[in-house]
């Protein structure tokens, strides 16, 4: 028997608390952090292609081209153990004629990338480099956070999103006549999308004045969220 009224008296316990944890009243709320902030790394990327009708002969002046594309980057300041090739192909140089594709040689084609310090004088630096050079190539810039920035950025959309859920709790509780509990759980999955901002891509022949030297790069807009319910007393 004493068995039996043990066994009742714990059952009776876990309905209890059930029960009591059903008419728990809570506020969910989801606060969303916005901040921007200004690219600090530039990322230069270059491209060099050779068409030729002989395959050895495509490759070696396209060697021929990058090297001299390497010397001229090394000019502006670059070091050559930070230009790093991101893409290397040769294949058939297929031309549409008569309705059909005809293969015309053999295109060889490289794609180099170096980072730098986001800055206005850089680029423009890195412009008159082409302007100056007959290299035949294309050029564009991307730009984005380092990885230091882009963690402070990270901690202080946190920190606006978690302000704001609070923020809007406290005057949803206040205007309801009800006061914040304690956090009953916090949900956070991050929607902060890293942006990259691209200029347009550039051949170094079609530079002609000084009023393509250098830009000024937009902010970049981040966004995060987090949702946190809170017990209502």
């Amino acid at each position: 028997m004493k068995q039996v009224f043990k066994i009742l008296c714990v059952v009776a316990l876990i309905i209890l608390t059930t029960n009591a944890q059903q008419n728990i009243r809570t506020l969910e709320v989801k606060g969303i952090g916005t901040y921007k902030a200004m690219p600090d790394i530039g990322v230069l990327t270059v491209e060099a292609t050779i068409i030729n009708p002989n395959f050895a002969d495509a490759v070696k002046g396209l060697n021929v081209k990058t090297e001299l594309l390497m010397a001229q980057l090394q000019m502006v300041g670059f070091k050559k153990e930070t230009i790093k090739t991101t893409d290397f192909s040769v294949s058939k140089n297929m031309v549409w004629e008569n309705n059909k594709n005809i293969a015309k040689g053999y295109i060889a084609r490289q794609n180099i990338a170096i980072e730098f310090p986001n800055t206005k004088e850089k680029i423009g630096a890195i412009i008159t480099s082409f302007m100056n050079n007959e290299n035949d190539v294309r050029f564009s810039f991307n730009f984005i956070l380092s990885s230091e920035r882009e963690k402070q950025v990270n901690d202080a959309l946190l920190t606006l999103a978690i302000g704001d859920a609070q923020s809007r709790a406290e005057l949803i509780a206040s205007t309801a006549k009800q006061n914040l509990g304690v956090i009953q759980h916090i949900s956070y999955g991050t929607q902060n999308i890293v942006p990259i901002y691209k200029s347009a891509m550039l051949k170094s022949g079609i530079i002609q004045n000084d009023e393509s030297l250098g830009f000024d790069v937009k902010e970049m807009t981040f966004s995060d969220e987090v949702t946190i319910v809170w017990e209502l007393k």
